[in-house]
């Protein structure tokens, strides 16, 4: 008789586990068998599949202690899993709450007994809602007799005490628990010491402010600081906004759907993006939810481009983009390709506060090497052919002699992801190899070389780039931010000084150029930008008999709307926000610094050819369509409740202003209330929302100015336009309306506002 029969038949005898056993515990013989036959039942009711093959056994105490045995010769995993499941059962449906439970080896004689990491017990128990609070190292050997002083965990139902998670801020007890028990599910050390620290240290205003208020899942996801604590960017907030999602996707789409089509993971280069991707692929493989783990680092559009490639349900980006190199964050694209708006937002942020307690994953590493063995095609450049493909089908106008003829330019990744993606389609298209900026090539979490990773932050962060154009004497600088999303042009000019282009100089240029490259009936042509980009996007549309859209800020809106429209039939050339976000035609849902800068590349060899500059060919679109010059600025401030005072103030209880300064306001409107003045009803087109701070003045000469909250930092953005024919009075007009909202409305010294250290650029400087 083998093992696994002896086994089996001692059980189903009663004789399941020696007596010694039953004496450590405090249980009598007939209790023993009476509880084993409850587990048997129990699981045969629930797991007949496995009913044949259990081999493993669970004394269960009236104190709620289980232990369980299994893995004998020849056993299945999941005939252990099995009997634990019975065990946990029984107890849960005796009103335990809490359980200590421990893996054991039984070997080839069927009576001793050796601990193993007890995964397959927090496995199950997390499934029944119960998480370690305690946990002790697992010794090699043990005494049979002494097994209850080796318990290794104690798991506790949470469902009772869901404080633990959102404590009472006025509470110093309830904080105290919740820093405690922290300390119990952060998987990671560095974090897990931070909360340490605040525990031995008394630290309350620390508890308080990173446990009592949860980062907030907005903009299309999380965005912000890593550290401990639930409002922070860690592995445990990562695993519950994962597990939130999971059980949506499960809600939504239904098991069958998950299973096949699941989700696709990407990351960047920065701290912890890499360990944040594994950790959210490992709550999915634990919900059989379908995952495509991309096996390094690639671009955000790739998430978007390939959700859609590969008929994923969601993508998932784990990035910070252009944020200092202290953030993080985690980016969720739906099934048409786009971010996700609302209602989807909604619920997953219902989803993850149902979801909160994290399951257990076990080693994440090995869900990472589960994944690869599975799909051992690199999914990188599978997936990066595809993407130039698409890309080239929209974007090449010119030959590839062509190409190779224009000048040589700048390139670079601002320390970032970007550098294999742009190499790939410029060789593609025959650009000549570019002057790429060799410290800041390949991606560095520290960003080194720059005060901030954004190029659109100015010559700080283009300094590199300029003394390598200075140095191979090229005019022209394409510059990604960190995951290459966004795209900054600069440009030498005759008296040697670098000309920075604004996003909406840059948009302006992508319109024109797409719009003259068109060959088709341009009435059914479109362009997109947000409301708070340039008009003369719109002024180049209705030239040219195209279709225009403005949308609220974000590519989550400007995407969405071009499906609309696409869905109407509009072919639309570009969409494009201020912040350097363009999108040329359908290849992603998504705003791309990669194909943006393929596509200027292509016009750059067209303006060589006839020995023009970026600059001459704006200055032919300010004669086509006018002088279109805004003003852009922002402030920093660090306190939202500070951030919605000064909008308070400005809308004064719905007696809003009628002047700034000495500037006359024909119309306001207000998506944070859904007032606009210049409708008939009083009510705004535009979507609003109560979280967002966001105020538009329409002035009586022509002007407009937004003022508003940024979704992803700590900032106050304002950003002002004029329009006329002549350029110096346009400049000089913007600089007055600029001072007069600064001084009658932002208040930056009366509010304590901090002023930003870089430069900002504007096309009016």
């Amino acid at each position: 008789m083998c093992i696994r029969d002896r086994w089996y038949q001692r059980r189903v005898h009663g004789d399941f586990l020696d007596m010694d056993i039953l004496e450590a515990y405090g249980i009598t013989y007939e209790q023993a068998v009476k509880l084993n036959e409850e587990a048997i039942k129990a699981e045969k009711n629930c797991y007949a599949e496995y009913s044949k093959f259990h081999v493993g056994a669970a004394i269960l105490s009236g104190k709620g202690n289980i232990i369980t045995g299994g893995n004998v010769e020849n056993a299945s995993y999941g005939a252990t899993v099995c009997a634990e499941r019975a065990a946990v059962f029984h107890l849960v449906s005796h009103g335990e709450r809490e359980i200590k439970a421990i893996s054991v080896y039984i070997n080839a004689n069927g009576y001793n007994l050796y601990p193993t990491p007890c995964g397959m017990c927090r496995q199950v128990l997390s499934e029944f809602g119960f998480f370690p609070i305690i946990c002790c190292k697992s010794p090699t050997s043990f005494i049979v007799k002494t097994v209850s002083s080796m318990l290794p965990y104690t798991f506790r139902s949470l469902d009772l005490k869901p404080r633990y998670f959102a404590p009472n801020p006025n509470n110093i007890v309830e904080i105290i628990d919740a820093a405690q028990y922290y300390l119990q599910l952060d998987p990671y050390g560095p974090t897990r010491k931070q909360a340490e620290v605040w525990v031995a240290h008394d630290d309350y205003a620390s508890m308080k402010k990173y446990l009592c208020k949860r980062i907030d899942f907005g903009t299309a996801g999380l965005r912000g600081e890593m550290g401990a604590g639930y409002s922070r960017m860690n592995y445990l907030v990562v695993q519950q906004t994962s597990q939130g999602i999971a059980k949506y996707l499960l809600d939504f789409y239904g098991a069958e759907e998950c299973k096949n089509r699941g989700v696709v993971i990407g990351y960047d280069g920065r701290h912890n993006s890499k360990g944040y991707a594994h950790i959210s692929a490992a709550v999915f493989q634990h919900f059989n939810v379908k995952c495509i783990l991309f096996e390094d680092f690639v671009h955000t559009p790739m998430v978007p481009f390939s959700t859609l490639k590969y008929n994923c349900l969601a993508g998932i980006m784990i990035t910070a983009s252009h944020n200092p190199k202290q953030d993080n964050g985690y980016k969720v694209y739906w099934t048409n390709g786009a971010q996700i708006i609302e209602p989807n937002d909604k619920n997953i942020r219902e989803h993850i506060q149902k979801n909160l307690p994290p399951i257990d994953l076990g080693d994440i590493f090995c869900y990472q090497k589960m994944l690869l063995k599975k799909d051992p095609e690199p999914m990188v450049q599978k997936t990066l052919e595809c993407y130039l493909d698409a890309g080239l089908k929209r974007l090449q106008k010119n030959t590839i002699e062509f190409n190779s003829k224009s000048k040589q330019f700048v390139y670079t990744a601002m320390h970032g992801v970007g550098y294999v993606f742009a190499k790939a389609i410029f060789t593609k298209l025959g650009f000549k190899e570019p002057a790429y900026v060799k410290e800041q090539i390949f991606p560095d979490p520290e960003f080194s070389t720059v005060a901030y990773p954004n190029p659109e932050e100015g010559e700080g962060s283009l300094n590199l780039s300029m003394q390598t154009g200075n140095r191979e004497n090229c005019d022209v600088i394409f510059a990604n931010d960190p995951d290459a999303d966004r795209l900054a042009l600069s440009e030498r000019q005759k008296d040697g000084k670098w000309k920075i282009f604004t996003g909406d100089q840059i948009g302006s240029i992508l319109a024109h150029y797409l719009i003259s490259q068109e060959k088709g009936d341009l009435t059914k042509c479109a362009m997109v930008a947000s409301t708070v980009s340039s008009k003369l996007i719109k002024a180049i549309a209705e030239k040219n008999k195209a279709h225009f859209e403005e949308t609220l800020t974000g590519f989550k809106w400007i995407a969405n709307k071009v499906l609309d429209l696409e869905k109407a039939g509009y072919n639309v050339l570009v969409s494009y926000e201020e912040a350097i976000g363009f999108c040329i035609g359908n290849i992603v849902r998504d705003k791309d610094g990669v194909t943006a800068a393929a596509c200027l590349g292509e016009l750059y060899a067209q303006l060589c050819a006839k020995g023009m500059s970026f600059s001459d060919y704006l200055e032919e679109i300010y004669k086509i369509y006018g002088c279109y010059l805004t003003k852009n600025h922002y402030f920093l401030c660090y306190d939202p409740d500070k951030m919605k005072k000064i909008f308070d103030v400005i809308r004064n209880g719905g007696n809003y202003p009628t002047k700034c300064g000495e500037f006359a306001i024909k119309n306001i409107r207000d998506l944070t209330t859904g007032y606009d003045s210049s409708q008939p009803n009083k009510k705004a087109i535009l979507p609003t929302s109560s979280s967002t701070q966001m105020l538009t003045f329409f002035f009586e000469n022509g002007a407009t100015c937004t003022i508003r909250g940024s979704g992803t930092e700590p900032k106050l953005k304002f950003y002002i336009e004029y329009h006329d024919n002549e350029k110096e009075k346009t400049m000089e007009v913007l600089k007055q309306i600029h001072a007069a909202i600064v001084d009658n409305f932002l208040k930056p010294t009366f509010y304590g506002l901090d002023f930003p250290k870089a430069q900002i650029i504007t096309n009016s400087d």
